[in-house]
């Protein structure tokens, strides 16, 4: 008497167990083998301050406009992104910084400027209103 051969089906059954181990080997394998993202940091300060608080200084500050097309502009001049850090050493060393965004700048042109100018060691950075 064989009942159970009858109602025995032909295809294989993969069990779940396995498929899970599987999955698991392939998650810790891709962490490990990835690499984090570097993400760099830089040590830049900067002030948020409207033009009643200005502050006086003997040097004259650059100023750094950022209209809302992108453009920049040193002290009314049109310069580039990749050489406004190297016009701001060389013309305007020591000098405060003055990053003013003119009415419908985007923020991430700001964050850009910021971010070569941190990356180009510029520190003395303030964010001055229209």
């Amino acid at each position: 008497m064989q009942l159970r051969s009858r109602y025995r089906s032909s295809s294989p059954v993969i069990g779940l167990t396995p498929l899970i181990d599987v999955v698991f080997i392939l998650l810790v394998f891709f962490m490990l083998a990835s690499s984090f993202l570097d993400w760099r940091g830089y040590e830049m300060s900067v002030t948020v301050q409207d033009k009643s608080t200005a502050r006086k200084s003997d040097t004259s500050p650059a100023i750094v406009r950022i209209d809302g097309s992108g453009a920049i502009t040193l002290n009314g001049d049109s310069t580039p992104l990749d050489k406004l850090a190297a016009r701001i050493t060389r013309d305007h060393a020591g000098a405060p910084v003055h990053l003013q965004p003119v009415n419908g700048a985007k923020l991430q042109s700001l964050v850009h400027v910021m971010d070569v100018l941190g990356r180009d060691g510029i520190k003395n950075v303030d964010l001055i209103e229209e």
